[in-house]
């Protein structure tokens, strides 16, 4: 693996480093990003995060807000199946950022990075609602990931409230025992219809809640008509998806 750059600071180690055509982002030797623009769904959890989108139309997810950015893998995987309008990206670390659009070409009009910690700008939010949220916050402790935010009422409402109608919520959780702890309060708070998407290298769980129902053939049918590649489906089809038991 080659070392394209790398910064420090007092808390932090950054690294950008290249594996063929992967460009990765590491941060206190936490992986946290991985863009190949030849294989732009290769089996890392990016893909739980983004693919999710296509249970619904993808005229229909016009607004998307990202909170918590890494180098911007989820930004590009979407680029390439959903034709949003505008797309908000907030992130606390203003050095992801300009990672984002330096080595992961992050550049594209429509997406608007933020730099604010994403959990008071979402309290502070008063905008229209997202089609679609991701809620990827993450820091780590001891070179071990960890959610910013736990999955409490308070936060998930939240970003229950922000979201429209038939919109989607999607979370990332360190493990399946998280995700399904958290079950009580995506119900109580609406989001009762959900889906968990694993990938056998990873144990994270994400979640992907919404207030009406999610159906596996219109996901299955969205990705055929993305226009990706016949390998790229298969490798999209490789995530595991199982409905949530509530």
């Amino acid at each position: 693996m080659t070392l394209l750059w790398e910064h420090k600071t007092p808390d932090t180690h950054y690294s950008v480093r290249q594996s063929g055509a992967s460009i990765r982002l590491y941060s206190n030797r936490v992986f946290h990003s991985q863009w190949n623009p030849d294989k732009p769904f290769a089996g890392g959890v990016w893909d739980c995060l983004s693919l999710p989108v296509l249970y619904r139309p993808v005229t229909e997810t016009r607004r998307i807000l990202l909170l918590g950015v890494g180098g911007g893998a989820v930004i590009r995987q979407l680029q390439s199946i959903c034709e949003f309008a505008e797309l908000s990206a907030v992130e606390i670390d203003a050095q992801h950022l300009d990672i984002a659009t330096r080595w992961f070409g992050v550049t594209d009009d429509r997406v608007e990075l933020i730099h604010a910690d994403a959990i008071e700008w979402l309290a502070n939010y008063s905008g229209e609602p997202y089609d679609l949220i991701i809620d990827d916050l993450f820091g780590h402790s001891e070179g071990e990931p960890l959610r910013a935010c736990p999955l409490t009422s308070n936060w998930v409402e939240q970003l229950r409230s922000n979201l429209t109608a038939k919109g989607l919520l999607i979370v990332n959780c360190v493990t399946a025992h998280e995700l399904k702890q958290a079950l009580p309060v995506f119900s109580d708070s609406g989001l009762r219809h959900g889906f968990r998407w694993t990938l056998p290298a990873y144990e994270n769980a994400i979640g992907v809640l919404s207030q009406e129902s999610l159906q596996a053939r219109q996901w299955s049918r969205q990705l055929e008509d993305t226009g990706l590649d016949n390998a790229t489906q298969r490798q999209a089809r490789a995530t595991i998806r199982r409905p949530l038991r509530y």
